[in-house]
């Protein structure tokens, strides 16, 4: 493991999340929170009952799911625990821009799909050949909305999944990493770019256009004329580049080439990395990791 990826030993993954919450949201603020969470939640559930009410959309939804291979379910697995963590830390994403908390509805109910797959499962239960999972999903989801969770009685049965969710994040990059050095390929399928990514299509779309000011690009070295467009600005360091070189750059590495400042990245384990140390500072300010 990468040392820049590892986490105070003191503290779980969980508890490095709470930390990281109580050092970014003040008090006041934990109701809204807690109540923007409770809206998506119930938004996310209304949405799976909507698919297992209707067979066309069921079978569309479990259709895109099936034919994905492995690393796309992966992927996506991985887009949907990143989404959790954004929701439950929104210091992460400040203006809520982030790619991953609109996630597309093909996507949006393959991966509702693929969630309550993995949490419904169990060798007794699926040792049918072959596995209804309407059935097995209707009847999850009807326990799972009598509980103390799904009743969302309290500020802690909304926040409890969302934190499960979001603890899962490091192990999900853990796994997928060692699945892919194994392989010898990286999330762009590059055998040469294990654990390297670009950076998000939204993120470099987002990037704002500046004329320029006279001085080099920093990758092509030349100037970028004065009073002329083609110019972008890179977010949050504010370093110029023309916009030529910056696509090609970003289209490998979510790094500023000038200061190494970390873009969104398109790859959810090096997104996962990233979003990671920024919990870990949060949590650290916060004295939980000292």
């Amino acid at each position: 493991m990468e040392a820049s990826h590892a986490h105070s030993p003191t503290l779980s993954s969980s508890e490095t999340i709470m930390a990281a919450l109580l050092s970014s949201v003040p008090a006041v603020r934990l109701p809204s929170l807690v109540r923007a969470l409770g809206a998506d939640a119930r938004r996310q559930r209304g949405r799976l009952a909507f698919l297992l009410l209707s067979p066309p959309h069921f079978a569309r939804a479990l259709a895109r799911l099936r034919s994905m291979p492995l690393p796309a379910k992966a992927a996506l697995l991985g887009r949907v625990l990143l989404r959790s963590l954004l929701m439950l830390l929104p210091a992460l994403s400040p203006d809520g821009s982030h790619h991953l908390l609109r996630l597309p509805t093909p996507d949006l109910d393959a991966a509702l799909l693929l969630v309550a797959m993995c949490d419904s499962y169990s060798p007794a239960a699926s040792s049918a050949s072959p596995v209804d999972w309407h059935a097995l999903l209707v009847d999850d989801v009807v326990r799972n909305a009598l509980s103390i969770s799904g009743l969302g009685g309290t500020p802690w049965a909304t926040v409890a999944p969302y934190l499960d969710a979001a603890a899962k994040c490091r192990r999900f990059a853990d796994v997928v990493s060692e699945d892919r050095a194994v392989a010898g390929v990286g999330g762009d399928g590059n055998k040469n770019s294990v654990g390297r990514g670009g950076a998000s299509h939204a993120t470099v779309l987002a990037l704002p256009t500046a004329p320029g000011d006279g001085t080099p690009c920093a990758i092509c070295r030349e100037e970028m004329a004065p009073g002329r467009g083609g110019v972008c600005v890179l977010r949050p360091c504010g370093h110029r580049f023309h916009w030529p070189c910056a696509l090609r750059w970003l289209a490998r590495r979510n790094t500023c080439p000038c200061c190494r400042a970390e873009l969104p990245a398109e790859d959810a384990l090096a997104e996962t990395r990233r979003l990671w140390r920024a919990v870990e500072r949060m949590a650290g300010d916060s004295g939980g990791c000292a």
